[in-house]
């Protein structure tokens, strides 16, 4: 047997998971003696019978119940835990698999060339206009979601890796970042196919909250994610945390004073984790001083960049020498 597909389970009832089990049951030239698919019901009250199982039989499927609500990457990481094939595949349980043809690519790559990390493109569900479009996203491109990557069991156990405890939002963030400080960009290998269909669910969790909403909740997980894979990347003296610090404290700076939380409840909020950011930067003042002025330009000016790309901010009021200066106490 060679591959374990997690899918973590909440509220889906049988009508819903139905597609994605589907998907996976119609796929071509497969041998589906290599493979296992284990469901994770999170502490849902919605709980999948043995009748509508039996229909799956095919999938050697082992359902299994977590005794408390975690959140998806600690469902995966349930999955994880409670499974033992090579590699590793997630599904959400309203998404697919894109076509009959995904597994026979992917087990025929894995049984081939052994990789430690498989990275396909995935299609993204997006309303326009009141219509549903379908978006190609590139496998390089797909970082940092989950959707459409096979990791390699002995690797990630070999590196510690696992989904943190102490990020419930951001979860895919934390974990796929960690797997590359682990690896290397260098070391990922690549399957030019689309793998995966991440479908539009307005009852998912972050379509259905409003922006202030998610925001605010989300608020410490947005901020504090990269915190927890700058101190794993320094467990594993990784040489991507110098660079990963700088990055991600000018990313986080940016975000602070664009308008993505001008929410009046937010601005205590923004004002304590600027404060906690300065003296975090301070800390690692010699970090910066090693990096030359033209890097930190060019990482900040990327970083703005995407944000005004992806986010439509407004005026981004703190410029590069304004960073330097008032993080760093030193002369631009």
């Amino acid at each position: 047997m060679l591959l374990d597909i997690i899918i973590p389970q909440y509220n889906e009832d049988e009508a819903k998971i139905k597609r994605v089990l589907d998907s996976i049951l119609n796929q071509r030239n497969v041998d589906f003696n290599l493979i296992n698919v284990m469901i994770v019901n999170d502490c849902s009250d919605v709980i999948l019978k043995d009748e509508f199982l039996v229909l799956y039989s095919k999938l050697n499927i082992c359902y299994i119940k977590n005794e408390k609500n975690t959140g998806p990457g600690l469902a995966r990481q349930f999955g994880i835990d409670h499974t033992d094939l090579p590699y590793i595949m997630f599904l959400d349980a309203d998404d697919e698999l894109f076509n009959q043809n995904v597994l026979e690519y992917i087990i025929s790559y894995l049984q081939k060339y052994e990789p430690k990390y498989l990275v396909t493109s995935i299609v993204i569900e997006k309303l326009l206009d009141d219509k549903i479009v379908r978006v190609v996203a590139k496998g390089k491109d797909t970082f940092p979601w989950m959707h459409g990557k096979v990791f390699k069991r002995s690797f990630l156990k070999e590196n510690n890796l696992r989904f943190s405890p102490n990020v419930r939002h951001l979860e895919d963030s934390y974990f796929t970042t960690c797997v590359l400080g682990a690896l290397g960009f260098q070391n990922i290998s690549y399957l030019d196919m689309i793998s995966y269909a991440w479908l539009l669910n307005k009852e998912s969790l972050t379509r259905k909250k409003s922006t202030h909403n998610y925001m605010v909740d989300t608020f410490y997980d947005y901020f504090n994610c990269p915190m927890y894979v700058y101190e794993y990347l320094c467990n594993i003296n990784s040489n991507m945390r110098f660079p990963y610090f700088i990055q991600s404290s000018l990313a986080i700076y940016t975000v602070l004073n664009s308008n993505l939380f001008d929410f009046e409840d937010c601005i205590d909020l923004k004002n304590e984790y600027l404060a906690n950011l300065k003296e975090r930067v301070l800390k690692k003042k010699n970090i910066f001083m090693m990096a030359k002025k033209e890097t930190l330009e060019r990482l900040y000016s990327e970083q703005i960049a995407l944000l005004k790309n992806r986010n439509d901010l407004k005026k981004i009021y703190k410029t590069l020498t304004d960073f330097m200066s008032e993080m760093l106490n030193i002369r631009a």
